[in-house]
Parts: C-alpha cells; structure tokens; sequence
C-alpha cells in the first residue's frame, strides 16, 4: 500500500459509473481502478473504498437544510435559519459514533455562526425480546418458535428450544420482530401505541404479544368511541349553556390536557398516554342529560381526536375525517387549555386513621386546618373509628392528607 505522489494529485473520478450495479461503483468500474506503480512500473490498484459511511451521517443534516441546491452542497444562508438542530433524539450508541463525527464535521466545515450541530440530545432507551436457543447454541427467531406446557421447540428443526433473558433486539441473536407483520396484523398505530405507553422513552421496553394485543384493543375503543357519536360531533351546540354535569367533565378533560402538553414537550410520553387513558374513561362514563351536557362531551371528543394525534396519527386523522372536516389535522392547532377551568374550588381530601384510609371529603380549596378536621370528624365513618376513643395525633397537609393517630 502506497501513497498517490502528490503530483498525481486529484484523482478525478470517473463519468462512466453504473449505479444500478449493486455494491461501490468504484469497485465495478472496468478500468478506472487499474493504473501503475509510480515507484516500481508493476501492476496496481487504485483504493475503491475512499469514504467511511459515517462521512455521509456526519453531515446529512446540513444538506437538509439546502436540499434543492445543485451548485453546492449548502448554503449560508439557509444553514444560518435552519441550523443547530434543536433536539437530536437516537439510541445510545450515537453519542459516541454519530455525534462525534458530526461534531468534528461542524467544526471542521466553520459554518457561519455555528459551532454545534445540535442543541440537545434525548438518548431513548432500546426496544428488547427474550432470546432462543436451540440445545446446540443456534439462534432462533421468536415466531419460528412453539410453546408446548413451557417446553419450546424449533418449529423448522422440532429441536428443543431454551428461552433466554430479554435483551436488546438484535439480528445476530434473532430476537426480533418483523415490523411488516406487526403492521400487517395490529397496525402501525397499534405499535406506536405500545412503545410509547410501556415505559419512559428513555428507557427500554420488553416487547410482549399481550402488550401489542393490549394497545390494538384500545386503538378499537378511540374509533367506536368516536363512531358511536358521530352525529353529536355534527351538531351546532354553540348557542347552548355548559351545566354542572358538563362542567365537571371538561374541567376533567382541560386539566389532563395541561398535563399531557406539558409531559409531551418534556419527552414523557408514557405519562401523556396514561392521561388519554384516563380521558378515555371519564367520556366514556358520561350520560348527557340535556343539550349543556352534550356541549361539554362533543368538546372533550374533539380535544381527544387531536390529543392522540402525536401516538396514533393515522387513527387521530380518520376519526377527523369522518366528521366532516376537509383540512387535515396538520393544518390543526393543538387544543388550548382553558386556564379558567384549572382555578380549583374544591379539592377531595383524603382521611385517613393510624395510616389507613377510611373516607374522603370535598372541602373548599381556602379551608383551614381546624374547619377541616371539624368535618372530617362529622362523617359517620370517621366517627365510628374515634368514637371513645382519644386522638393523640393529627397530621394534615393541605390539599391532599389528613391523618388522624388514636
């Protein structure tokens, strides 16, 4: 292996090359690559394989920002409004390999008015699945496995299988899950669903058929939800007053979606999605009595429509469709929380005897500690535990605890 003299310098690359030839066109090329020993005269070769895969990962993102200029490969102008990135999400093994080539790649390229490429990073956690074995240490893919009363078997070989731990899915070890099927079978919003209700994204999630099972199920409910009340989604129930009932329900509703907003934009989408849940249930328990009450369901509905966008987009987008509507939900704001409904008046207070729970009471937000204790001690079931008996002890916090130590 020797240098190209510096007077051979640069080696133009050839025209001619065929890309619909399978592997480096360099490589392919009938001549390009045979030339001669500067030193010797003899026969050579020339290095076909002149770049790294990670050059071309290390800068992908500042084409992005030029990606209709054939003069250049970016310019100035465009990467001072496009760039730093504001978040980088990947797997752990980026920041060591990705970033650090991308980092140099800025630095070395002197961009003007950047000196990083991205502004932050979310390492999210990796996706895992019990391994397979068969008795002579071949790996097995899940699916080509059978379960007969805890003991597997190959079905292919009929070999016995032995069950692993759960790990990082790989293709070397054959853990994985072919994602055609799953979307084949379940659907691609059934998959998000899962992955993103299991854990904290930054941690990893076990891959479970009852757990995609589950998630598909749910997805059923938000569209026979939606289907069921396609009519009062339709109607003009502006002009009418919200009752009590109906209070309580948006209220319910405006409050969760403050929450999911805020868990969204801090990457807690486990905690959004246990909110939908929540939401889910509450609309689905509530009867209308008159008009007011379903003004308030036919709002919570269509915050619920637009909340599920960011985890199951094709299902937010088809339930948007069959009301009518012709933008799509992209051309939709997210629902604003009418901060209003946030001021609590009452609060439920949770009473509790040597440590258990024995009631609750609704009190007003502005109670104090005497006035609290007073009712506490009037419902009939904390009475009957203290009845002759002395209070040695009362620990309240407000707005959330009173325990009483007899």
């Amino acid at each position: 292996v020797i240098l190209v003299p510096d007077d051979q310098l640069p080696v133009e690359l050839p025209k001619d090359i065929d890309f619909k030839i399978s592997g480096n066109p360099l490589e392919n090329h009938p001549t390009w690559k045979h030339t001669t020993c500067p030193e010797t005269g003899m026969k050579a070769v020339r290095e076909t394989d002149t770049l790294d895969t990670f050059v071309d990962s290390a800068w992908y993102f500042i084409r992005f920002c030029s990606p209709n200029n054939e003069l250049a490969p970016f310019s100035n102008e465009e990467i001072e409004y496009w760039m730093p990135v504001d978040q980088y999400v990947g797997g752990v093994e980026h920041a060591i390999l990705h970033l650090l080539y991308s980092r140099f790649f800025t630095k070395a390229l002197k961009l003007p008015k950047i000196s990083e490429p991205f502004n932050s990073l979310f390492t999210q956690g990796m996706v895992c699945h019990p391994t397979f074995q068969t008795v002579d240490g071949e790996w097995v893919y899940p699916d080509e496995v059978s379960n007969h009363d805890g003991k597997f078997e190959h079905s292919i070989s009929k070999k016995v299988v032995n069950m692993g731990p759960s790990e990082s899915m790989s293709k070397s070890k054959k853990n994985i899950v072919d994602p055609e099927s799953i979307v084949k079978t379940f659907g691609a919003d059934a998959a998000r669903w899962f992955m993103l209700s299991d854990s904290p994204p930054e941690r990893d999630i076990n891959w479970s058929d009852s757990g995609i099972n589950g998630a598909f199920k749910f997805c059923q409910r938000i569209w026979q939800l939606i289907a069921n009340h396609k009519e009062l989604l339709s109607e003009d129930l502006d002009k009418y007053n919200i009752t009590e009932k109906g209070r309580k329900l948006i209220t319910f509703v405006h409050f969760n979606l403050n929450e999911i907003t805020k868990s969204i934009e801090s990457f807690q989408m486990n905690v959004a999605v246990a909110k939908i849940y929540e939401i889910v249930n509450e609309i689905t328990k509530f009867k209308p009595s008159d008009v007011g009450d379903k003004k308030c369901l036919q709002e919570s509905l269509n915050i619920l429509i637009r909340i599920i966008q960011p985890m199951v987009p094709h299902l937010a987008e088809e339930c948007w469709s069959i009301l009518g509507n012709n933008k799509t939900l992209s051309h939709v704001s997210w629902p604003e929380v009418n901060e209003d409904l946030l001021v609590r008046k009452n609060i439920t207070l949770i009473i509790q005897i040597n440590g258990k729970k024995r009631g609750e009471l609704e009190i007003n937000v502005n109670s104090n500690e005497e006035e609290v204790i007073n009712k506490a001690l009037s419902l009939k079931n904390i009475s009957d535990f203290t009845q002759g008996k002395t209070i040695r002890r009362k620990i309240y916090i407000p707005g959330k605890i009173l325990n009483l130590v007899i």
